[in-house]
Formats: C-alpha cells, sequence, structure tokens
C-alpha cells in the first residue's frame, strides 16, 4: 500500500471529522464522512459513533481511490492525485471522473494530441492514456494549468449547489476552503 494513498486517506478521514448529525447536511448521519447507508453496506450494523476507523479507512479505499485509479495517477502527479481524491469523497467519483475527461478534452488541441474522451465518470486505460499524453506533451507547466481547472470546476459545483438551494449556503465557506486550501 503507497504511502501516499496512506496520507491522503488519514487527512480525509481527519478533515471529515468524527460523528456528525447535522439535520440539514444531505448526507446524514456520519462518522469519518461515512454515511449510514454506506457503512450498512459494509456489513456495519453497530451505532454511527462506533464505526471503526479501520473500516472507513476501507471504504475510502474501495469507494473513493479505486474507482478513480488513482493508483496509476499518483506516479504522474500526487497534487492531481489529491485533488480527484477529494473531489471525489466531497462530490462523487464519477463528477471527479467527468470533470477530468471533461478538462482533458478542451486541452487535447481539437483531438491533435489525443481522441477526445466519453465523459461518462469512469476513469479508465483510455484516460489514463490521454492524461499521459496530456502531461508528455504540456509537462509540468501543463499539468498545473489541468490541476486548477479541476479545481475551478469544483469551486463551481460547489456555488451552484447554494445558488439553487439557499439552505446550503451555510457550508460554503468550509467546502470552498477546504478546495482553495488542499
Amino acid at each position: 500500500m503507497s504511502q501516499l494513498r496512506n496520507r491522503l486517506i488519514a487527512e480525509v478521514i481527519e478533515r471529515e471529522g468524527g460523528y456528525v448529525n447535522d439535520s440539514t447536511d444531505r448526507g446524514g448521519e456520519t462518522m469519518y464522512g461515512v454515511t449510514v447507508k454506506v457503512a450498512r453496506e459494509y456489513g456495519f450494523k453497530g451505532a454511527m459513533h462506533d464505526l471503526p476507523y479501520e473500516l472507513a479507512f476501507k471504504i475510502y479505499q474501495d469507494r473513493y481511490w479505486a474507482p478513480l485509479k488513482l493508483d496509476e495517477i499518483q506516479p504522474l502527479s500526487e497534487v492531481l492525485t489529491e485533488q480527484l481524491f477529494d473531489f471525489g469523497v466531497n462530490s462523487g467519483v464519477s463528477r471527479a471522473g467527468k470533470c477530468l475527461q471533461r478538462v482533458l478534452n478542451v486541452l487535447n488541441n481539437r483531438q491533435t494530441l489525443y481522441p477526445d474522451l466519453t465523459a461518462d465518470g469512469v476513469v479508465g486505460s483510455r484516460t489514463l492514456r490521454a492524461l499521459i499524453k496530456f502531461i508528455d506533451h504540456r509537462k509540468q507547466s501543463g499539468l498545473k494549468v489541468l490541476i486548477e481547472a479541476i479545481r475551478g470546476q469544483r469551486i463551481s459545483f460547489c456555488i451552484n449547489i447554494a445558488v439553487k438551494d439557499e439552505s446550503q449556503e451555510k457550508y460554503q465557506f468550509g467546502w470552498l476552503k477546504r478546495i482553495v486550501h488542499l
């Protein structure tokens, strides 16, 4: 198991915090950011405040790290790995994957660097090949542009949540602070 994966999962668990049961939070009752529904899917039957740390760690690894193929992205960029992982945790793995694919599509110079991807949120071999070709062509400067474009999409997504539902404004500063300071 990679040191980066261990560190980033531990940091997400720390950011998510312990037990929370905020009636206005769409996630409902959580422990370490893990919802009751997800904990039950993993066979946990106890009170959420008793959810074992090790189970939360496994859930983050299985549901957020693995589907985004972060073990393959990590050698290319630790910063991109961190952004995608946190994005997946906060807004869904599919949304994070789609965002990566859309940004790669608009940065491929009308398909001269690599073919357009289907923005389906599934990070697979085509997405990974496109990312590698993008980095090979644009180097570290391009990688920084890619990461900042993804960060901008994350910020826009969070703002739009509150635009559509004013009750979610109470979370905005924390959400945006998390993205900006990641």
